[in-house]
């Protein structure tokens, strides 16, 4: 099927939305998420306050503007990933494309910005949701493992699945304390490979 081309009024709206984006995760690095206002980040974009609640409902909502592409390519990655290997490595691989682009693809100063954003709210945290990729992921891999008898079955796929997600986080979030220097990719694999050894069945 053959895609429909956008208007100009289409492609100005998605520049300008693309450019408040950016403005204000630019302006988050710098001073902190708490510090800027939507009013500092439509003044540097050279837009309107108008055009910035037509894109966003609120500054919160670019946070989970970066969250959401971010799952995307977690998306992307799974969907790519080969489909004749074990579900055992699926989740290594999986898990370790974690810690990668975060380390890589997202950087320190990024996730600092978007976790301190989330601390403190009264509502659900975005980052917490279990609606997102990387938990139904997680989840679906552990699930079909545990069918083919690769893993554990005493807890549920759910269950292990937030385990797994809560111990990663912990780690990013240990690699972002100021006093703390040590290559995130590299932990990760090690961290990967030990929790999926008390991941897999055990022979009777």
């Amino acid at each position: 099927m053959e895609e429909k081309k956008l208007t100009a009024r289409q492609k100005q709206a998605l520049q300008t939305k693309e450019t408040l984006f950016l403005t204000a995760m630019e302006l988050f690095s710098k001073k902190g998420y708490d510090a800027v206002s939507v009013d500092e980040i439509v003044a540097k974009a050279g837009t309107s306050k108008g055009a910035f609640y037509t894109h966003f409902k609120s500054k919160d909502q670019v946070i989970i503007e970066q969250f959401l592409m971010f799952d995307e390519h977690y998306l992307r990655f799974y969907n790519k990933m080969p489909s004749n290997i074990s579900f055992v490595d699926k989740l290594i691989l999986f898990c370790q494309e974690l810690f990668s682009y975060t380390a890589k693809g997202i950087g320190r100063d990024m996730i600092k910005v978007t976790y301190s954003s989330q601390l403190g709210k009264a509502d659900h945290s975005f980052i917490a949701s279990e609606n997102r990729s990387i938990y139904k992921i997680t989840e679906t891999i552990i699930k079909e493992g545990q069918l083919t008898g690769e893993f554990r079955s005493d807890l549920s796929a759910d269950r292990l699945a937030k385990i797994i997600i809560r111990c990663m986080r912990g780690w990013v979030y240990d690699w972002c304390l100021p006093d703390e220097d040590f290559d995130l990719v590299e932990e990760g694999r090690d961290f990967v490979h030990t929790f999926i050894e008390n991941l897999l069945k055990k022979q009777s």
